[in-house]
């Protein structure tokens, strides 16, 4: 079975990561067409002393727009612009230098564009004090203060503000848990184009939370965001696909979705995959390609996909039969509560497969599978409780 579980961490990150957004400006094109860079014109406009076209040339050069980004050329002209008294051009400049890694001296300058951009009002810098206060990032860690700069923020209509004051009433950080507010500031953000907000109501709905269980329109928010390209509400939509809930089955979609969600890297897509291939469900059954996506999967923590890609060692589908990596990736899953699995490390010692399960370790593996109501995990438990203990790991073949 899937799981989906919402980490907190990541939802606040991706508020983080949102604020990075910048607008772009029209590039410069060679005879191919292919985009080089800032234009001619916004350059001349910058290179003249214009403040409004150095930070769109920074905008630019921060983008990547036509060639690598030039995190260095962006710093430069938002710099140039930020002299000049540019308020989002301060906000933007202070945002690079607090997000370089090990530069105390940058970090304290970052704080204090931040600083001197919120105080001429600007929305941006308004959100990203509030993420310096939740990141105790230059400053004492506040979630109280992070949360009123957020909600300046959000009052100027900042999307993504309205994002991450949503998640914080949602989880109680910084203000009273509130659930109908985290969706009231969710749906705010969402009408705003916030794709991960869209993604957030998808799941709001699919578990209930703040609103009344609907996974048919968990489904439709979700695909809003998948159709904006977000990764893990593709893989919930195929998901959602290949097992009917809140959408008519259909396996060629639910493997679209899951491949679209995959080639991004997106461990529940490809673990979809996996299933899919494996099962041969909206795809060729190809027990190989399966192992594949089970692996990029399980290498990314994906407790499921660890699951079966140690039972595919063990009964050798797909790969040459090891236990050793068997109880490798069964011992994974295990080590994140994940019941199936802790079944599985518990039968290996009563089918003396292993030979570095103690009794002892068997006997807690199977006790908590059988705590999370994994039935067979329990009768194994009772029916290891009452044998005598198993020959000493020395003289196991």
């Amino acid at each position: 079975m899937r799981l989906r579980v919402l980490l907190l961490a990541v939802a606040l990150a991706s508020a983080a990561a949102a604020c990075n957004r910048i607008d772009h400006q029209p590039a410069l094109a060679d005879a191919t067409g292919e985009a080089q860079g800032p234009s001619a014109e916004l350059l001349a406009a910058a290179e003249a002393g214009d403040a409004d076209s150095q930070y769109r040339v920074g905008v630019a050069y921060e983008a990547g727009e036509g060639s690598e980004p030039d995190r260095t050329e962006a710093a430069k002209w938002y710099a140039r612009a930020a002299d000049q008294g540019h308020a989002r051009a301060q906000s933007a400049l202070g945002q690079l230098l607090v997000s370089e890694e090990g530069a105390d001296t940058r970090l304290a300058e970052g704080v204090t564009w931040i600083r001197q951009a919120a105080e001429q009002g600007d929305a941006s810098a308004w959100f990203r004090l509030g993420e310096l206060y939740r990141q105790g990032r230059g400053v004492e860690p506040d979630p109280v203060e992070a949360v009123r700069w957020w909600r300046r923020a959000a009052e100027s209509g900042y999307a993504d503000a309205e994002y991450a004051l949503a998640v914080a009433h949602e989880q109680g950080l910084g203000v009273e848990q509130d659930d109908a507010e985290a969706i009231r500031l969710f749906r705010l953000a969402a009408g705003r184009g916030h794709v991960v907000a869209r993604h957030q109501l998808g799941e709001a709905y699919r578990l209930g939370r703040g609103v009344q269980q609907s996974s048919s329109k968990a489904a439709s928010w979700y695909r809003q965001a998948a159709d904006a390209g977000h990764a893990p509400s593709q893989a919930q939509l195929g998901y959602m696909y290949a097992t009917g809930d809140g959408l008519a089955p259909d396996y060629q979609e639910a493997a679209k979705w899951s491949r679209m969600a995959a080639d991004a890297g997106d461990a529940d897509g490809c673990n979809n995959l996996a299933v899919l291939y494996l099962k041969g469900l909206g795809v060729s059954r190809d027990v190989e390609e399966a192992l594949g996506w089970y692996r990029r999967a399980a290498e990314q923590g994906h407790a499921s996909a660890q699951n079966m890609l140690g039972t595919l060692f063990f009964s050798g589908q797909g790969v040459k039969k090891d236990l050793a990596q068997a109880e490798r990736w069964w011992r994974e899953a295990a080590e994140q509560d994940y019941a199936p699995a802790q079944y599985n490390l518990g039968g290996m010692y009563s089918r003396q497969l292993s030979k570095t399960l103690s009794r002892e370790e068997a006997l807690q593996w199977l006790g908590q599978a059988a705590a999370q109501g994994h039935a067979r995990a329990g009768a194994e438990l009772a029916r290891l409780e009452g044998e005598e203990e198993a020959p000493p790991l020395s003289e196991r073949s």
